[in-house]
């Protein structure tokens, strides 16, 4: 799973291996208000989760780049991050770190609070160990403890575990255009669950 707000800036992120050709479409929004997280299971024995440190950068850095074609935000995200909102979780044996999300502030004019969920990567080779899915929910409480009125993050229609998690979190798609509902619709159907745009909002 690897994920969304390039540097506060969404659609700027590049997959790894996508190829180019005409302009990025605006990516897929969600919001999230303050409502209690749900619990999550820990990840497997030999994964642990933690609060990121300054010796972590390379590690991360890696990881990162299974996932996207681009330079590590890693240097960003400590200078936006919440307080105690960047989470890791480290491959014990090998003591790397093999997935991330950060509870971050990123102003843009659509959210001008800025309070968002940033980057959730994990590495191709520690899929189904649950290491993602926990900084999500890690973040995710950061983010319903602090924001002022609610946070925001932006995805990728393809990410389909992510935003699997994502709505299991509480998070709400965000029908802000008349195109983004089309492409809600066909998520959810690829997710096999039912879409009634009624249900979600249409602004912040």
């Amino acid at each position: 799973m690897s994920d969304p707000g390039s540097s506060g800036q969404p659609g700027s992120q590049t997959p790894r291996g996508a190829s180019g050709g005409g302009a990025p479409r605006r990516q897929l929004e969600m919001i999230r208000g303050d409502d209690p997280v749900p619990a999550v299971p820990r990840p497997v024995a030999g994964y642990m989760l933690r609060k990121v440190n300054l010796d972590d950068r390379h590690s991360y850095s890696q990881t990162f780049r299974t996932a996207f074609d681009e330079p590590s935000p890693f240097a960003d995200l400590i200078r936006n991050m919440l307080p105690e909102g960047f989470f890791v979780v480290e491959h014990q044996p090998t003591g790397t770190v093999v997935a991330a999300s950060t509870a971050a502030k990123y102003p843009k004019a659509q959210h001008p609070d800025g309070h968002s969920l940033q980057w959730v990567v994990a590495h191709s080779d520690h899929l189904g160990t649950g290491s993602g899915r926990a900084t999500v929910a890690a973040a995710t409480q950061v983010l319903a403890e602090s924001a002022p009125r609610y946070s925001y993050l932006s995805t990728d229609d393809f990410r389909l575990p992510a935003i699997n998690i994502y709505l299991k979190l509480g998070w709400q798609p965000l029908l802000f255009q008349q195109e983004q509902i089309a492409r809600w619709v066909t998520v959810f159907e690829k997710l096999g669950m039912d879409f009634n745009e009624k249900d979600w909002p249409e602004k912040p």
